[in-house]
């Protein structure tokens, strides 16, 4: 089992430690995603008062809106894949007819 180790990430001008086995390079990316999606909120001209609660809460939805839309488009590729299986076995099922067919009358001189 890895052992957790924290981590110093600033997020919008504050320090916070994480505690966590992830790898340093993956926290400091994720970090580095939450304080852009945080700082562009800020800077899209809402007021320079409004507190750093608010402006996490919005970058979150912003960011739940990512990862679902990404979900749905994973889930639409899996459900295609499925598709193409299915067709694909089909496919195969048939060819196989085909080739006993194919045999059956080259046995019988047909």
């Amino acid at each position: 089992m890895k052992q957790k180790k924290d981590i110093l990430v600033e997020v919008l001008g504050q320090n916070y430690t994480i505690k966590t086995t992830a790898d340093k390079n993956y926290i400091d990316k994720v970090a580095n995603y939450v304080n852009s999606t945080m700082k562009e909120l800020k800077n899209s001209g809402m007021d320079p008062k409004t507190e750093q609660l608010r402006i996490a809460i919005l970058a979150c939805m912003n960011i739940a809106d990512e990862l679902f839309k990404e979900k749905e488009s994973k889930y639409s590729e899996n459900q295609l894949l499925d598709r193409i299986k299915s067709k694909t076995i089909s496919l195969k099922e048939y060819v196989d007819q085909q080739i006993l067919s194919f045999e059956k009358r080259n046995e019988t001189g047909e």
